[in-house]
Protein backbone atom coordinates (compact mmCIF):
# COMPACT_ATOMS: atom_id res chain seq x y z
CA UNK A 1 0.00 0.00 0.00
CA UNK A 2 2.66 2.33 0.92
CA UNK A 3 5.16 1.57 -2.15
CA UNK A 4 1.77 2.27 -4.51
CA UNK A 5 0.87 5.27 -2.91
CA UNK A 6 5.17 6.30 -3.30
CA UNK A 7 5.07 5.58 -7.02
CA UNK A 8 1.73 7.25 -7.37
CA UNK A 9 3.46 10.56 -5.82
CA UNK A 10 6.51 10.20 -7.22
CA UNK A 11 6.23 8.82 -10.55
CA UNK A 12 8.68 7.18 -12.52
CA UNK A 13 11.60 8.48 -10.06
CA UNK A 14 10.66 5.16 -7.54
CA UNK A 15 11.84 2.72 -8.97
CA UNK A 16 13.26 0.03 -7.07
CA UNK A 17 16.58 0.50 -7.62
CA UNK A 18 16.67 3.24 -5.32
CA UNK A 19 13.83 1.90 -3.42
CA UNK A 20 16.16 1.19 -0.18
CA UNK A 21 17.35 4.08 0.03
CA UNK A 22 14.27 5.61 -0.09
CA UNK A 23 13.04 3.66 2.73
CA UNK A 24 15.61 4.30 4.71
CA UNK A 25 15.15 7.92 4.58
CA UNK A 26 12.15 7.80 5.01
CA UNK A 27 12.59 6.03 8.43
CA UNK A 28 14.86 8.45 9.54
CA UNK A 29 12.55 11.26 8.65
CA UNK A 30 9.86 9.36 10.63
CA UNK A 31 12.50 8.77 13.59
CA UNK A 32 12.88 12.73 13.58
CA UNK A 33 9.24 13.35 14.07
CA UNK A 34 8.28 10.37 16.58
CA UNK A 35 11.79 11.90 18.27
CA UNK A 36 10.36 15.61 17.91
CA UNK A 37 6.91 14.68 19.40
CA UNK A 38 8.33 13.59 22.52
CA UNK A 39 10.77 16.18 23.02
CA UNK A 40 8.03 18.32 22.48
CA UNK A 41 6.60 17.45 26.25
CA UNK A 42 10.41 18.28 27.43
CA UNK A 43 11.17 21.46 25.93
CA UNK A 44 10.61 24.41 27.36
CA UNK A 45 7.58 26.32 25.86
CA UNK A 46 10.30 28.62 24.00
CA UNK A 47 13.29 27.48 22.13
CA UNK A 48 16.20 29.34 20.57
CA UNK A 49 16.99 28.94 16.72
CA UNK A 50 19.11 31.55 16.31
CA UNK A 51 21.93 32.40 19.37
CA UNK A 52 24.17 35.10 18.02
CA UNK A 53 26.65 36.58 21.07
CA UNK A 54 24.35 38.85 23.46
CA UNK A 55 21.24 38.54 20.92
CA UNK A 56 18.49 35.62 21.49
CA UNK A 57 15.85 34.73 18.79
CA UNK A 58 13.76 32.57 20.50
CA UNK A 59 10.46 30.70 18.48
CA UNK A 60 7.43 28.56 20.36
CA UNK A 61 8.70 24.64 21.00
CA UNK A 62 5.37 23.67 19.33
CA UNK A 63 7.23 25.14 16.06
CA UNK A 64 10.51 24.84 16.31
CA UNK A 65 10.73 20.93 17.10
CA UNK A 66 8.96 20.36 13.76
CA UNK A 67 11.36 22.35 11.94
CA UNK A 68 14.16 19.93 11.38
CA UNK A 69 12.21 16.71 10.44
CA UNK A 70 10.02 18.57 7.87
CA UNK A 71 12.19 20.05 5.97
CA UNK A 72 14.23 16.95 6.06
CA UNK A 73 10.48 14.89 4.46
CA UNK A 74 10.86 17.92 2.08
CA UNK A 75 14.77 17.36 0.79
CA UNK A 76 13.71 13.52 0.68
CA UNK A 77 11.02 14.02 -1.51
CA UNK A 78 13.22 16.66 -3.90
CA UNK A 79 15.72 14.11 -4.04
CA UNK A 80 13.55 11.25 -5.29
CA UNK A 81 12.11 13.78 -7.44
CA UNK A 82 14.88 14.47 -9.20
CA UNK A 83 16.65 11.10 -8.86
CA UNK A 84 19.63 11.58 -7.04
CA UNK A 85 19.41 9.41 -4.31
CA UNK A 86 22.66 8.22 -3.02
CA UNK A 87 24.25 6.33 0.20
CA UNK A 88 25.56 9.96 0.97
CA UNK A 89 22.07 11.65 1.09
CA UNK A 90 21.39 8.81 4.07
CA UNK A 91 24.29 9.70 6.13
CA UNK A 92 23.55 13.39 5.71
CA UNK A 93 19.91 12.70 6.80
CA UNK A 94 21.55 10.44 10.13
CA UNK A 95 23.78 13.55 10.48
CA UNK A 96 20.80 16.03 10.41
CA UNK A 97 19.32 14.02 12.87
CA UNK A 98 21.93 13.83 15.25
CA UNK A 99 22.12 17.80 14.74
CA UNK A 100 18.81 17.97 15.76
CA UNK A 101 19.08 16.19 18.99
CA UNK A 102 22.14 17.92 19.48
CA UNK A 103 19.64 21.20 19.42
CA UNK A 104 17.06 20.12 20.89
CA UNK A 105 19.76 18.98 24.25
CA UNK A 106 21.00 22.34 24.43
CA UNK A 107 17.70 23.92 25.01
CA UNK A 108 16.69 21.59 27.98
Amino acid sequence: MIRNTLKKLLGENYTENNEKLAILNFAIVILMFVVSGIMLFVLPPEISILQSGGTYYPIPSVLGVWLFPVISLLINMLLIKQKRLSKMNTVIFALLFVVMMAAYCMNL
